[in-house]
C-alpha cells in the first residue's frame, strides 16, 4: 500500500475506534469514562508509530515537541464548547470552539518552540481551561440512556473515519504552513462532540469535555516523554516512555476519581 493510503487508514480507523469506545463509555458508564478514553492517545499513538518506523529519530522528537507546544489548541477549542454548547446549540458551540483553535493555532504553528516555552504555554493554556471549566468537571451525572439502534456504532464509525480522512486529504494539498495548522486539528474532540451532543443533550457532552480535558495531562505529557526519551535513549524508548506516562495519567485520575 502506498505510503500516502496505509497512514491515512490508520489515521482514520484509529480516530473511529476511539470516538465510538469513548462515546459507548459514556453513555454506559457516565461522563467521566468518556472523557478519559477520548483523551487516550489513541489515535496519535499509531500515528507516533508509523512515524517512527518511516523517519528518524530527531523527526519524531521534533514532531513531539511540536505536538506538545500545539496541544492547547484542542485544549482550547473543547474548553470552549463546554462552556457555550448549553447557550449555542452544535452548530454555534462548534463555530466558537473552531475559532478559539484558530485563533491559538495559526501563531502556535509559526513559533520556534524550546521544551522550556511549550511547557509554560502548556501550563497556562490548562490552567485556565481548568478555571473556567471547573464547575463542570465537579458534575456528576449517571450514565445516559439513550434508545439504541443497530447501526448507530457503524454509522458513528463511517461519519468519524471520514472526517479525519477529509482532513488529512486536504492537509496534503494546502503547503507546509497550513499542514501544521491541519495538524493539530481537533478531530476526536469534534467527532465526540458530534456523536454525543445530538444523542445526550448539551449538558452531558459538556460535562464530559471537562472531564476529559483534566485527562489531557496525560496526552501533553506522554508528548514531552516521546520527545526527550527519544532524545536522550532512542526511539523506542521514547514511545514506550510515552505511553507509560499516558497510562500513568490515566491511573491517577481513575484513583482521585474513585476517592473523591
Amino acid at each position: 500500500m502506498s505510503g500516502f493510503w496505509f497512514p491515512l487508514l490508520v489515521k482514520m480507523a484509529a480516530a473511529a475506534s476511539v470516538v465510538v469506545l469513548a462515546a459507548w463509555a459514556a453513555e454506559r458508564s457516565g461522563p467521566f469514562w468518556g472523557g478519559l478514553i477520548a483523551a487516550l492517545p489513541l489515535v496519535t499513538g499509531p500515528i507516533y508509530v508509523l512515524l517512527a518506523i518511516d523517519t528518524d529519530d530527531g523527526f519524531v522528537a521534533a514532531s513531539a515537541l511540536s505536538s506538545f507546544a500545539a496541544l492547547g489548541a484542542s485544549i482550547l477549542f473543547a474548553t470552549a464548547v463546554a462552556r457555550t454548547g448549553e447557550r449555542l446549540g452544535l452548530g454555534g458551540a462548534i463555530a466558537v470552539g473552531l475559532g478559539a483553535w484558530l485563533l491559538f493555532a495559526l501563531p502556535v504553528a509559526r513559533f520556534d518552540w524550546t521544551v522550556l516555552s511549550a511547557l509554560v504555554l502548556n501550563l497556562a493554556v490548562f490552567a485556565l481551561a481548568f478555571r473556567l471549566t471547573r464547575d463542570l468537571a465537579r458534575r456528576a451525572l449517571p450514565p445516559a440512556r439513550p434508545v439504541r439502534r443497530w447501526y448507530d456504532h457503524p454509522a458513528r464509525a463511517i461519519m468519524v473515519g471520514l472526517l479525519v480522512g477529509g482532513v488529512v486529504t486536504a492537509s496534503t494539498a494546502i503547503g507546509p504552513e497550513a499542514t501544521g495548522i491541519a495538524s493539530v486539528f481537533p478531530v476526536t474532540f469534534l467527532s465526540v462532540v458530534l456523536i454525543l451532543m445530538p444523542r445526550l443533550g448539551a449538558t452531558f457532552t459538556a460535562v464530559t469535555l471537562a472531564k476529559s480535558l483534566r485527562a489531557m495531562t496525560g496526552m501533553a505529557g506522554a508528548f514531552l516523554a516521546v520527545h526527550l526519551g527519544t532524545l536522550a535513549w532512542g526511539v523506542v524508548a521514547g514511545l514506550v516512555a510515552g505511553l507509560l506516562a499516558s497510562i500513568g495519567a490515566s491511573l491517577a485520575l481513575v484513583v482521585i476519581e474513585r476517592r473523591g
